[in-house]
């Protein structure tokens, strides 16, 4: 193999080493095109990592969104996996793995936003889309860790894109109908690209980073979502250094202020209902006294089914979840 196509990391840079690839494997880099400027990494996570990513996402994966009329999340056909987020620093796992990102990127943790975590199953996908957003900090670069293979399908394709060699699309394929003759990655577990959404001036939108997240044809795709900006993230979230709080459970059915009660009577559920009942992001604070749950008996695991669907979560107990 070139010294083009397979590039070892240094050992100077220590926290790339940290972790080795899926079975053991050692990690390696590989430039794959520069329109957009993409890079892979090889074995960059192990198989302990991805699977800690995926088991603390799968409570909580939701119905993913997009922006809709008057930047409102809103659930749309155009994106039709299911997502969730963990928080920066959640424990030393995470943590270890957004530092190894930082290194790479040469972008230090604090430009980082929480990450993504998304399940796409049987024919989900995330039709073409950029991640830059017009704003005064934006996304400039987007990490993809893979935290499954997939069979067939569920590549991460760039539609207008050109490869850095033509034997690349051979090489790194076979692709799907939706991947093929693109700039294009096959989710492998453990491995992940980083591609920049912002031109070298770091001003102005890369318009070849536009990209689609294929249909899964046969398998279940995972995949971790690192967004880059150009200047630090929510750093006031990052300066507390403490362990964010547990998630609430979507099995069960809680209010999570002392005050729900005395809301519910005076009409707020129906006032304030993404507050007190829930929205496409986020569960409510009030679900119990809004009667958005059931309160189930133990053991009740179609009670507590019915609740993560009423409130858009993905059933826990699903044979194809994992």
């Amino acid at each position: 193999m070139s010294s083009r196509s397979k590039i070892l990391i240094p050992l100077a840079l220590g926290l790339l080493c940290a972790a080795s690839g899926v079975g053991g494997s050692h990690p390696w880099f590989e430039p794959v095109s520069w329109q957009p400027r993409a890079f892979v990494a090889h074995n960059f996570a192990s198989q302990e990592e991805t699977d800690h990513i995926i088991r603390l996402a799968q409570p909580l994966l939701k119905r993913s969104t997009v922006v809709g009329a008057g930047g409102q999340s809103v659930v749309d056909t155009y994106r039709t996996s299911y997502g969730m987020f963990i928080k920066r620093h959640q424990d030393p796992v995470i943590s270890a793995i957004e530092e190894r990102v930082a290194v790479w990127t040469k972008y230090n943790v604090s430009h980082q936003e929480d990450i993504q975590v998304l399940r796409y199953g049987f024919s989900q996908e995330y039709k073409s889309h950029y991640d830059s957003l017009d704003e005064d900090s934006p996304r400039t670069a987007t990490v993809l860790i893979y935290l499954s293979d997939v069979e067939e399908g569920g590549e991460t394709t760039f539609p207008d894109s050109k490869w850095l060699s033509p034997d690349l699309n051979t090489k790194l394929g076979p692709f799907s109908p939706c991947a093929d003759g693109h700039v294009s990655m096959k989710p492998k577990q453990g491995d992940a690209i980083v591609f920049h959404s912002q031109k070298p001036n770091g001003r102005a939108l890369d318009p070849h980073s536009l990209h689609t997240a294929c249909p899964v044809i046969k398998g279940i795709k995972y995949v971790a979502i690192f967004w880059i900006h150009t200047k630090p993230f929510r750093p006031e979230e990052l300066g507390r250094r403490q362990p964010p709080e547990p998630p609430v459970n979507p099995d069960d059915c809680e209010d999570t202020d002392e005050n729900c009660e005395n809301w519910a009577a005076a009409g707020e559920c129906d006032r304030n209902p993404q507050f007190m009942k829930g929205s496409a992001t986020g569960l409510g604070t009030c679900r119990r006294s809004c009667g958005e749950c059931t309160v189930c008996a133990e053991g009740d695991a179609a009670c507590r089914r019915e609740n993560r669907l009423r409130a858009g979560f993905l059933p826990i107990h699903d044979p194809d979840f994992f």
